[in-house]
């Protein structure tokens, strides 16, 4: 460790009372996932095709031990001659987070389907055959993208994306331990 980093790290534990740990709100995790992921699936010609566009995400951490829920509000438009639909989409997953120190982010393992709403209602059943390939576009996208990133270009959290060994999932945050 550097000097100035040992002075930094120093310097922070001492102002911040032997801190041993920083949170990120469901708050914080939703807004980085909103401004970052820009989901969009386009499949398909004029008359057959997909189009699905991920609008809105929400974020529950700890409803269930170290889980991470995650609603996305779609809206998708099926296109064919006999039925075209046009519909908003909400999923849910769930997944355990976990911290990949060599690039400062939190990903997603295990990642399940929990929960499909659509509306109008009785549109579920018309989404059903399009649904799986859907829901694997939106699981492969989760799975291999961060859904948070410490900005190591800010000197705090530059400070505590080197610091941190692991994460833990608690009702309302996700906390970065430092200590193994």
């Amino acid at each position: 460790m550097t000097t100035l980093k040992l002075f930094m790290f120093v310097s922070v534990l001492l102002l911040t009372g032997c801190v041993s740990q920083y949170s990120i709100s469901e708050k914080q995790l939703a807004e980085y996932l909103n401004d970052e992921m820009h989901f969009e699936v386009k499949q398909g010609n004029r008359l057959f095709g997909i189009e699905l566009k991920v609008n809105d995400v929400d974020v529950i951490l700890g409803q269930k031990p170290n889980t991470m829920a995650i609603l996305a509000h779609s809206h998708i438009k099926v296109r064919n001659p006999l039925m075209p639909i046009d519909a908003k989409l909400t999923t849910q997953f769930e997944a355990q987070p976990w911290y990949d120190s060599e690039n400062h982010s939190v990903y997603l393992r295990q990642l399940s389907l929990t929960k499909v709403e659509s509306t109008p209602k009785d549109i579920e059943k018309a989404i059903k055959p399009v649904a799986p390939q859907i829901m694997a576009f939106l699981t492969h996208f989760l799975e291999t993208q961060p859904v948070y990133v410490l900005n190591t270009k800010e000197s705090n959290q530059a400070l505590i994306a080197e610091m941190t060994k692991r994460i833990e999932v608690v009702p309302g945050e996700l906390k970065l331990i430092f200590t193994e």
